[in-house]
């Protein structure tokens, strides 16, 4: 039944502000629609977005995780093209690996996949042998994902690899993309990132780094764009729940119920599942799938110091080491990346710790403090002025082998899924989110005359 005063129905509803949702709206809008988007937080950008920290008296713009992005992201950066992003807002870099104690693997400038194999055959970090099981293995790369099972993992694809080119290259690059263990990770996942990036052009395999917070690089500027062409975002509106009508849906919101043709889920599963439970018997088997969808963490550690460090590059890889109290596996120099006003001065530091492990059983506090011994150490700096820590504690989903995902159009007529929770050959880095929303907003199609 239509509660009383309703307004009139909606075409499409998309749950959900963050870079999936917001992606899903932008295409909608492409395609003729206006759609309302809602979020129960109180900023759009779900979890790639800014924060503020205020630190010796001065309010500083941190983001709730350091995102490195490959050149091979096409969507992600189409999108933010779409909504006016300048290209300037991310720092382009040449596949490189360079860490502090001078071991250095980087591509050249030159055509695919020479940009690999010559950057590979001048790297003396690498012994011959190493050289060749490199070049040897990526270019059998797909051949071998077409062989592997459902259920191999990564582990199991990096196994011929030498295992120092394993601890130097290929976990950091799993850890990064996939936010889990090799031996936790899909091969097939893996393999797609790579074959997309390190085994693609020069511009595919290029580092990305954001030179503006991450609310700045695209939330901020998605939801202008929606303004200015009649969508609707409203934050702090909680969905509370779904009910079916003859033709689309009621959502009900704190204060009032929308009716909409579609509704558009962009959502983590477990908050899916909860929308969807008891709903429809046709969606009893999608809400099993997506419980038994697991997630895994991301920290980042902001340092500030007193004197502004020098380092020679924006950002290092570092060998971690849990079980000796090191647990950073990337650093950023987020004052030179960053700047004021919408960063910070010179001498912050970001630290990216992925996945699941013993620095889960730290406070924060501990947690700062071992990770600014680990960069001191490393880097050769003093101690920081202040600290901050960041634990997303369900950033993204755990991409194991032989995930199963519930396809983007649902059996229930008019609903759709988006977000880390769909189907996909893509982890769920912003590209996957990214992906996703755009895949939901085009199997609605077009907007009727």
């Amino acid at each position: 039944m239509r509660p009383e005063h309703a307004p009139a129905p909606a075409t499409v509803l998309v749950i959900g502000a963050g870079w999936s949702g917001l992606s899903c709206a932008i295409e909608l809008v492409r395609l003729g629609h206006r759609p309302i988007v809602v979020d129960a937080a109180p900023q759009a950008g779900g979890r790639a977005r800014a924060v503020d920290w205020t630190v010796q008296g001065e309010c500083l713009r941190v983001d709730n995780g350091q995102h490195l992005l490959l050149g091979a992201y096409a969507d992600t950066l189409a999108m933010l093209e779409r909504v006016g992003v300048h290209a300037a807002a991310l720092e382009h870099h040449p596949f490189a690996l360079a860490y502090p104690d001078g071991w250095r693997l980087a591509a050249v400038r030159a055509p695919a996949p020479w940009h690999l194999v010559l950057g590979v055959a001048r790297t003396p970090s690498l012994a011959l042998r190493e050289r060749w099981a490199l070049v040897r293995w990526v270019a059998t790369l797909e051949r071998m994902l077409a062989q592997a099972p459902a259920q191999a993992s990564a582990a199991d694809l990096l196994a011929p690899q030498p295992k120092e080119l394993v601890r130097r290259l290929w976990r950091p690059l799993c850890l990064a993309a996939l936010n889990v263990e090799p031996a936790q990770a899909s091969a097939h996942i893996f393999g797609r990132v790579l074959l997309d990036s390190i085994a693609g052009d020069a511009r595919a395999s290029a580092l990305l780094v954001p030179r503006v917070d991450l609310s700045a690089l695209f939330p901020d500027a998605a939801a202008a764009w929606l303004a200015a062409r009649g969508a609707s975002l409203r934050l702090r509106a909680t969905v509370r729940a779904l009910r079916p009508l003859a033709q689309g849906w009621q959502v009900q919101l704190p204060a009032e119920w929308i009716e909409a043709r579609r509704v558009v889920l962009a959502l983590p599963p477990a908050r899916a599942a909860a929308l969807l439970r008891d709903l429809d018997p046709a969606l009893d088997e999608t809400v099993a799938t997506l419980l038994a969808l697991r997630t895994a963490p991301i920290a980042t550690v902001y340092l500030r110091y007193a004197q502004a460090p020098r380092l020679a590059r924006p950002f290092y890889p570092l060998l971690d080491a849990p079980a000796r109290g090191r647990y950073g596996q990337w650093v950023f120099d987020r004052g030179a990346l960053v700047p004021a006003p919408r960063g910070a001065r010179p001498g912050l530091l970001s630290v990216v710790i992925s996945g699941a492990g013993a620095h889960e059983e730290l406070s924060r506090d501990a947690l700062c403090q071992a990770v600014a011994r680990q960069v001191g150490e490393e880097l050769g700096l003093a101690a920081p002025s202040a600290q901050f820590a960041i634990v997303e504690k369900n950033a993204t989903l755990v991409p194991a082998p032989g995930l199963r995902r519930p396809p983007t159009q649902l059996p229930a007529a008019g609903l759709l899924l988006a977000g880390d929770s769909a189907q996909s050959p893509y982890p769920s880095t912003i590209e996957g989110s990214v992906r996703a929303g755009v895949q939901a907003a085009r199997a609605i199609g077009p907007a009727l005359p």
